[in-house]
């Protein structure tokens, strides 16, 4: 393919459309979809998923997914659509019920290059033969700080080496045969900050010495791997920024030309395609008018703009023909979006590939139980103070206490970890829960049980994963404490203890997939034991293990 005359003949139109992927979500009708595409000549279209029962139910959605990249195609002059999505943890991530690995998180705990590998091979063949071509995974931030709550589970580890041997055998796995395109996220590293991105423009606050030891390091050796694309988020890098810091802080990455063209682009020589995160993020949008944020990003060094607004075509296509955008760098960033598409061999025609991927049940069969063996080897008993795990009985009463609330905008519902309820009656427990609930009331029943579980998912606000007040009353008193088998279990980071000092047993579980929770049922149970590895440090609780 000659993608230097492909890009030199085409229109200010169509370069202006190849470098947007336009996000499908779900309320949005065909025909605003086809309207949009028509207007605005999306080179990539990024589609949300979907919950369903039954892998067949998921097939009108793909058939449609399908048809709106054609359109996009034929709208483009036959160039390819790439269709991209968030896969940061298997094909479940995107579709329920396709198979659902654990958090990368669990990846770290678990250590195997292997099965990770293997895993990223399973999820490139079940993506693509469903019509994705790009993903938005592996996370490669370093989860530092303990505070930060963007990372957290999402993250492999705080140790750079660790980081680099297991995303990069997902990014090895899923980017084999050409399947699918990794993107390594989010530059210039996520996992300082204590804030969230979303929210605001976060810092990086490394100097350049530690930060090129460290999210340098990842960077440089992921690119030794092919990695395809790169994801910059809303976040400030100041040891990098010295002539673009003002009173309100350091541009995002995203607006950043020291960061994107400078030193990701220039210092560690990456040649690949440079993706923004979601550009309706306050973190990029607070810093500049809207009518400029998406030529703002390209003249920065931005290659492909997630998220973009409709009318953000227009403001491109005038920005180039005053010359504030020029045409070479509105050339450049197509390029590389069309050697990505390249690479995963969208020329050959989509029909093509996924006749050769053939029939994926065995696929999917073989991810499930690689996911439920990651997941077996990942969780870790942080705590067992007083002996009470592996629990001493073969059945009983089990009452799980659950720690959660508020997440984006859904409503908080009582079928959170419903997988740990299904695996307990399936060894033959019996099982009741609670949400927000109360000490008294637990005062009153606690007796009842041979096994009490606190299982914490603290995510609420999105700016702190911290216990908040809406469960903390759970324990007032410390009346549940008193019971001789009360268990804690941190799911949405690693590091519950720092809310629970005084918990004499405790279980990080490193996520919330199903076989995560059925990992620890097994674990209390006995039925597997305990060889996570502590995938990070945390001060004065637990060392990291190798």
């Amino acid at each position: 393919m000659d993608i230097k005359t492909l890009v030199e003949n085409m229109s200010i139109e169509e370069l202006c459309g190849q470098v947007l992927s336009y996000d499908i979500q779900p309320g949005d009708t065909e025909e605003e979809t086809f309207a949009t595409i028509e207007k605005i000549l999306p080179g990539s279209l990024f589609v949300c998923g979907e919950q369903k029962e039954t892998v067949e139910e998921l097939t009108p959605k793909f058939e449609k997914d399908k048809e709106f990249q054609r359109k996009a195609t034929q709208r483009a002059g036959g160039i390819p659509c790439i269709m991209a999505t968030d896969v940061e943890h298997g094909p479940g991530a995107f579709c329920k019920p396709l198979p659902e690995l654990p958090n990368p998180m669990a990846w770290g705990a678990c250590n195997d290059e292997k099965l990770i590998e293997r895993a990223g091979e399973l999820t490139g063949r079940i993506c693509r033969k469903n019509g994705i071509h790009y993903i938005f995974g592996p996370v490669v931030d370093l989860n530092i700080n303990f505070r930060n709550p963007v990372t957290a589970v999402r993250s492999v580890s705080d140790d750079a080496d660790r980081v680099i041997r297991i995303a990069g055998a997902y990014v090895r796995g899923v980017q084999k045969n050409g399947y699918l395109a990794a993107c390594g996220k989010h530059f210039p590293g996520d996992g300082m900050d204590e804030r969230n991105q979303h929210f605001m423009t976060t810092v990086n606050s490394l100097s350049k010495e530690e930060w090129m030891a460290s999210y340098g390091k990842v960077y440089k050796e992921m690119f030794k791997l092919g990695l395809s694309s790169v994801m910059v988020g809303h976040i400030s890098c100041p040891a990098f920024q010295s002539d673009e810091i003002d009173e309100y802080g350091a541009l995002p990455g995203t607006l950043s030309k020291q960061l994107i063209t400078d030193l990701l682009k220039g210092e560690l020589g990456f040649e690949g395609c440079v993706i923004s995160d979601a550009m309706s993020m306050i973190g990029a949008c607070a810093r500049v008018d809207l009518d400029k944020l998406a030529v703002s990003f390209f003249k920065a060094g931005g290659d492909m703009m997630l998220f973009p607004e409709v009318e953000d075509h227009q403001r491109l296509v005038d920005a180039v023909k005053s010359g504030e955008l020029p045409i070479e760098r509105m050339r450049d960033a197509a390029t590389r979006c069309l050697k990505m598409k390249e690479k995963v061999r969208l020329f050959e025609g989509v029909q093509a590939i996924e006749e050769e991927i053939g029939d994926i049940s065995a696929d999917i069969e073989e991810l499930e139980t690689l996911a439920q063996t990651i997941a077996d080897r990942a969780v870790k008993i942080v705590r067992n103070n007083e002996g009470v795990l592996p629990i001493k009985k073969e059945k009983g009463k089990v009452l799980i206490v659950k720690f959660g609330g508020h997440y984006f905008h859904q409503e908080p519902v009582n079928a959170a970890f419903e997988f740990i309820e299904k695996e307990f009656v399936a060894q033959g427990w019996e099982v009741n829960s609670m949400f927000f609930a109360k000490h008294r009331k637990l005062k009153e029943i606690m007796d009842d049980y041979d096994l009490v579980l606190i299982v914490c998912d603290s995510d609420i606000s999105g700016s702190s994963k911290r216990i908040g007040w809406d469960n903390i009353m759970a324990l007032w008193r410390g009346y549940i404490l008193k019971h001789k088998n009360v268990v804690f279990v941190g799911t949405d980071d690693a590091y519950k203890l720092f809310d629970f000092p005084y918990a004499k047993t405790y279980i990080n579980l490193f996520g919330q997939a199903p076989c995560l929770q059925r990992a620890l049922v097994k674990l209390i149970l006995g039925k597997i034991e305990s060889v996570g590895k502590n995938p990070v440090r945390f001060e004065g609780y637990f060392e990291r293990e190798d």
